[in-house]
């Protein structure tokens, strides 16, 4: 990973701004994708378009989206493709539709109004780089970074997010290359997707995009993080525990894990991923086990992570599809 570098200078977009397309991905998450999308009009960029790709939901999100936003461009899958495969749908989308960069974000997502405009900025001072990510601010208290950038570790988590529940200030203003930019909120470049492709739907969801920014540094693409562009994320989104059927993060963390250190990792990262996971969730079993307290999250880690290993993806028994 390169060292950080200093910002492009703040100098006004020119007249002949590139297309920008601003794909919002929903899964059964109605009232979060009204106050996203509600959210659009402070963009201060000049040059933008929306697509709201839409997982099969059943909770009445188009019929409302309609309702209140008649105009808004929506794609309506048959089934839930998961983060990859909507969003590849969006991107395949925006690319047809002449975008020079496309914009991913969650539905639980609000906009700054510089949002694009920092974006684009960043991306234009280096046909090299691929991608520019968004810093995550928590929505409920926005001092708070949710997550800035990635490191890859090959960890016990594979990855670590910088920033994660820290205060927001200097350190999380920076531009810099970095190993890897949160999907919620990165900003992919044309050229860099047609040479790279979209998402590896394997993933269906988690660490996708982890998996594509290292695709594209290994094209030659620089990943930028971008301190000053914001978006404010709520962060349960499809994984709340509260909602009728939540996303199975324990489970996709522990089998995408995997799933990447077998794509991407030498025989040692392997090992050392396998290693420290083990005995992560093997400590954690133990620690439950003697405090009587509940041992289905670990387990549900432990069986994503087998799956990884035999090449599964029972979607169906995880009522995903």
């Amino acid at each position: 990973m390169d060292a950080p570098r200093a910002a492009p200078p703040r100098e006004a977009l020119p007249v002949a701004t590139p297309r920008v397309a601003v794909v919002i991905l929903n899964w059964n998450g109605r009232d979060d994708l009204l106050n996203c999308v509600s959210t659009l009009p402070r963009l201060t960029y000049p040059n933008y378009v929306a697509i709201v790709v839409d997982n099969a939901s059943a909770d009445g999100s188009i019929e409302a989206l309609r309702e209140c936003f008649p105009q808004q461009r929506v794609l309506v899958m048959e089934k839930n493709l998961g983060f990859c495969g909507g969003n590849n749908r969006g991107i395949a989308d925006a690319l047809a539709h002449g975008a020079d960069y496309v914009l991913l974000l969650n539905n639980d997502t609000e906009m700054h109004p510089e949002l694009i405009t920092e974006l684009v900025r960043v991306a234009e001072s280096d046909a090299r780089i691929g991608a520019v990510g968004a810093k995550n601010l928590r929505l409920e208290n926005p001092a708070e970074v949710w997550g800035a950038y990635g490191e890859l570790t090959y960890g016990k988590e594979l990855v670590r997010v910088v920033g994660y529940a820290q205060t927001d200030g200097a350190a999380y203003r920076i531009v810099r290359d970095v190993d890897w930019v949160i999907g919620n909120g990165i900003m992919m470049r044309r050229a860099a997707l047609e040479r790279v492709g979209g998402f590896d739907e394997g993933f269906f969801g988690y660490h996708e995009d982890v998996d594509w920014c290292e695709r594209a540094r290994r094209h030659g693409f620089r990943i930028v993080f971008n301190g000053n562009a914001i978006i404010l994320h709520k962060g349960f989104g499809a994984s709340d525990p509260r909602r009728p059927i939540p996303f199975p993060v324990l489970y996709f963390l522990g089998r995408n894990g995997i799933y990447f250190a077998r794509k991407h990792g030498s025989l040692w990262q392997q090992l050392r991923f396998c290693t420290l996971f083990l005995a992560e969730v093997a400590g954690l079993l133990a620690h439950s086990i003697v405090r009587r307290e509940r041992l289905k999250p670990h387990l549900w880690r432990l069986r994503g992570f087998a799956d990884g290993v035999l090449g599964r993806l029972p979607l169906r028994d995880l009522k995903l599809q």
